[in-house]
């Protein structure tokens, strides 16, 4: 009776969580697809717009694990998360007040680092509210696809009527509302936190953090590293591609159809999340992350071609599948080959390796638009992704892993 009720108990915070992040990504839709024009708009240049991703995804590379090993110590993810979400609303709401390029790239600099603090914790959270982590993914991404989905389509809207900035503005209500299903939320273990820890520097000088530390638990998970430098290769041709990739569907088919897009581009992913979650929980995570890689390539292939409205639908039906197949089972992956005591700390490493490639992905595609058209450049893109689908082949099959460890097949 009791686990019942326990079982009952992780459902609905679950479920509230993942309501909460429908609401954060809602946020996040309105705003985030919309930088780099407002970015032109307020005078930067190509560079800036590059910069965005840049500054944004240094800052939350040292982010991500300081976070997620914090998170890790303190043995609570409620709190990480609270915060991530308060990060997110303050800058958003900045950038709309501040319409200068200069203050634009600095408070995007800080916002990495800050939000930061929400994604292992959130992810942490899922996998300890889960009995099927592959199918409690795929309920979490299910809501917060629809959430930044319903967030492009009023992004869309609101640019349609009023002055971008106004949408970083209002993008500051659901952040706040997104506060009260994550109030019902009930982590297993329910520690008083102790502050000193999050405060405290991990060694002599080192406020980020301890060097020796993030040597042996990479040495400790060499798997974990191969696949997060094969996620890292991927995030470079991400960067590379929806950094510009706004500006491109502007370029052809006017702005108003930014949000429109990324609306259809979520509505498709949304609908896929929980039956790819599934099947990462029958076959494996990484049979659906090498399908995912697949979707990436022709994704990016249809982007080139896009020049009527029917190849872009197309490659946003694939762009939708991919999210879908590949951001569900990355997580899963990691959380089912990762200990409980070290997973928002591995889930940080992957993130972090996630915001470097955004780092490197972005400079480079600034690069090749200096010798390339913006199409031709989103067509090498594909490059880095097929060679990551050769590094993912290397590491370790999740299917008959729990928790780091090898389970019984029978």
């Amino acid at each position: 009776m009791l686990q019942r009720d326990g079982n009952r108990k992780s459902i609905h915070s679950l479920l509230y969580l993942s309501l909460s992040f429908l609401l954060v990504n809602t946020g996040w839709g309105m705003a985030w697809p919309y930088l780099p024009n407002y970015m032109r708009l307020i005078g930067g240049s190509i560079l800036f717009v590059a910069l965005l991703s840049v500054l944004f995804n240094i800052t939350s590379f040292f982010g991500q694990y300081f976070w997620g090993k914090k998170s890790d110590k303190v043995k609570r993810r409620k709190p990480f998360i609270t915060f991530g979400i308060f990060s997110s609303m303050l800058f958003f709401t900045l950038m709309g007040i501040l319409q200068n390029s200069i203050a634009l790239l600095s408070l995007r600099t800080f916002q990495g680092f800050f939000t930061s603090s929400q994604t292992p914790a959130a992810s942490a959270l899922v996998s300890e509210l889960s009995n099927n982590v592959g199918q409690g993914f795929g309920v979490f991404n299910l809501f917060s696809n629809v959430g930044f989905m319903i967030g492009n389509f009023i992004g869309s809207l609101v640019t349609s009527h009023f002055p971008i900035n106004f949408l970083f503005l209002f993008s500051s209500i659901p952040f706040i509302l997104s506060l009260i299903p994550l109030h019902f939320v009930i982590e297993k273990k329910k520690e008083p936190i102790d502050f000193r820890i999050i405060l405290r520097y991990e060694g002599s000088g080192r406020a980020i953090f301890n060097i020796e530390n993030l040597r042996k638990f990479i040495l400790k998970n060499k798997n974990l590293l191969i696949f997060t430098f094969s996620v890292f290769l991927t995030m470079i041709a991400s960067g590379m591609v929806y950094s510009y990739l706004s500006l491109l569907i502007a370029m052809r088919f006017g702005k108003n159809f930014v949000g429109l897009y990324f609306g259809i581009d979520g509505l498709i992913s949304s609908l896929l999340i929980y039956p790819f979650g599934k099947l990462s929980d029958l076959v494996g995570s990484k049979k659906v992350v090498i399908f995912g890689l697949i979707a990436y390539t022709l994704t990016f292939i249809l982007y080139y071609y896009a020049i009527s409205f029917i190849i872009l639908f197309s490659a946003a039906i694939i762009s939708g599948t991919k999210w879908a197949a590949y951001f569900n089972s990355i997580n899963s992956y990691v959380s089912r080959m990762s200990h409980r005591e070290e997973r928002a700390t591995a889930l940080g490493l992957l993130n972090s390796g996630i915001a470097m490639g955004w780092v490197i992905g972005p400079l480079f595609g600034t690069f090749l638009i200096g010798f390339f058209s913006l199409a031709f450049m989103v067509l090498l893109a594909t490059l880095p992704v097929i060679i990551s689908i050769f590094v993912v082949i290397f590491v370790k099959d999740d299917r008959w892993y729990l928790n780091g460890s090898f389970i019984d097949k029978n």
